[in-house]
């Protein structure tokens, strides 16, 4: 009896799975496609039709319910097994009532990711509201944060890295500037002493110019008068000798 309502299950949940809409048609891969395609259609899709941003529009809020339905299923390695096998069609709290009637013996346990642990742990809260409105709306800005958390942050580490080396570079220009000054003032200084110097120095030759003259026009007449008095002492010595001839 356990075997044909185990039977009866498959053969209802297989049915249903043929009715509902493809899992991959809602996120536009193809079966082929690995987890980072899944993980990055999902990413995109949210983004475009999350109800945030179409409040007032119907079928994008029902397509992000596809959307989020999708990638619970194909998100999950393990889970994706098992409904590419058509043994399951949709996941969360209805896939963990009839999980042990039909578990798969071929199917081995597959350890979930980071990002899909998070996503199955806040998955029951964060659902879109069927037309019901039974479940909460879904946290977009949590999700925001697990999801994209890391990039900004390496966004903020690359800006903070980029200020730090701006301000560096600033105060190495503003260094190099003072620098400059200095030597300019030094140099500035160095030109006013040497023009001080030769002015002072002109000034001193200036004073002390006149009396070297009269010095030398002094020594000048007294060696004229020496040679008029050798020159007249001469003359005196040749009459002296042109009378003793005589």
């Amino acid at each position: 009896m356990a075997r044909c309502d185990r039977l009866s299950i498959s053969r209802s949940i297989c049915t249903t799975s043929v009715l509902l809409v493809n899992y991959y048609e809602v996120l536009g891969i193809p079966r082929s496609a690995t987890q980072s395609d899944i993980k990055a259609a999902y990413y995109r899709l949210s983004m475009l039709h999350h109800p945030d941003k179409n409040k007032d529009n119907a079928a994008s809020v029902e397509k992000f319910r596809e959307i989020t339905e999708a990638y619970e299923v194909l998100g999950n390695f393990r889970l994706k097994r098992l409904y590419d096998k058509g043994i399951i069609h949709t996941a969360g709290s209805q896939y963990a009532h009839m999980r042990p009637r039909f578990h798969d013996e071929d199917v081995k346990e597959e350890p979930d990711d980071p990002q899909t642990k998070f996503y199955k742990a806040h998955m029951k809260k964060s659902q879109v509201p069927h037309a019901s409105g039974r479940t909460p709306i879904y946290n977009f800005d949590e999700w925001s944060r697990a999801h994209y958390g890391a990039s900004f942050e390496r966004r903020k580490a690359a800006k903070e890295k980029f200020e730090t080396k701006e301000r560096k570079r600033a105060a190495d220009v503003a260094t190099l500037e003072k620098e400059i000054l200095l030597i300019g003032i030094a140099f500035l200084f160095a030109c006013m002493f040497l023009v001080f110097k030769q002015e002072s120095g002109l000034d001193v030759f200036l004073e002390k110019g006149p009396p070297a003259i009269e010095v030398e026009n002094s020594i000048d007449d007294q060696q004229n008068k020496t040679t008029v008095q050798v020159s007249g002492s001469n003359d005196l010595d040749k009459k002296i000798v042109q009378q003793a001839k005589n």
